[in-house]
Formats: structure tokens, C-alpha cells, sequence
């Protein structure tokens, strides 16, 4: 149960609202980050946020601190998590996702990232070109 609203709308890529609602509004946001989506459909899934947050969220909430976002807002709430896989960030190689975390149509955090052996998360912030 979440208590309250927060508003933390805000992502980098434009300091604009990043509405969610539809995949073109969560395709749209990824391609105003620079980054491009080599699939139209994401996985997804629902998860809940922890009521409380230990060592494996409070570090995975300081990467969503870094790019503008906190995720410590919505501890306990029910959150869709959109995955999309993309083109890797430049200096990197191998399978790419980005996460979306969504909350009432609304993106509220997530990451770029690889799960190969040696691989890299990365915030919501702006490719670097």
C-alpha cells in the first residue's frame, strides 16, 4: 500500500514528465535518451517495491538518486517493470536492456544494463555521444 503521492516525475532527457501509459509514450522516452530500441514490444512484469529497503535496493536506489529519481517514494507499492532491449550504450558490447519502472503510468526510475558476465547497470541519464 503506498501512502501518499510523491511526485517524481522528472527524467533527463528534457526535464519533461515521462508519461508511460502507452508503449509509444515508454518508446519515445528511450529514443529522448538516446538510445535505440531494437524491439517494439517490452517484457514485462509486476512486482511490489519493499516495504523496507536493504542493501541490494538502497544501492540500486542510489543509481536512481544519481539520475534524478527515488524510488524510496513508493516503498510497498505495486510497480510494472518494462524491459526493452536496445543498442548497447557507447563504449559497451553485448545484449542491452533498458528497465522502466513504471508507476500509475508513469516512469519512476529503472536502469540501462547488461547481464553478461562482467556486466554494467547504468541510470536513466542521457547517452553520452
Amino acid at each position: 500500500m503506498c501512502i501518499g503521492f510523491i511526485c517524481c516525475e522528472v527524467y533527463t532527457a528534457g526535464n519533461t514528465i515521462a508519461d508511460a501509459k502507452t508503449n509509444a509514450d515508454r518508446l519515445t522516452f528511450i529514443k529522448k535518451l538516446g538510445y535505440t530500441p531494437l524491439c517494439d514490444q517490452p517484457n514485462s512484469k509486476t512486482v511490489n517495491l519493499p516495504e523496507a529497503f536493504y542493501d541490494v535496493y538502497k544501492n540500486y536506489n542510489a543509481l536512481q538518486i544519481s539520475a534524478g529519481y527515488d524510488l524510496s517514494q513508493y516503498k510497498g507499492c505495486e510497480v510494472t517493470i518494462y524491459t526493452y532491449t536496445i543498442n548497447p550504450p557507447n563504449g559497451y558490447t553485448g545484449e542491452c536492456v533498458v528497465n522502466l519502472i513504471v508507476y500509475n503510468d508513469r516512469i519512476i526510475g529503472g536502469d540501462i544494463s547488461s547481464a553478461a558476465l562482467g556486466g554494467f547497470m547504468l541510470p536513466l541519464a542521457r547517452e553520452k555521444k
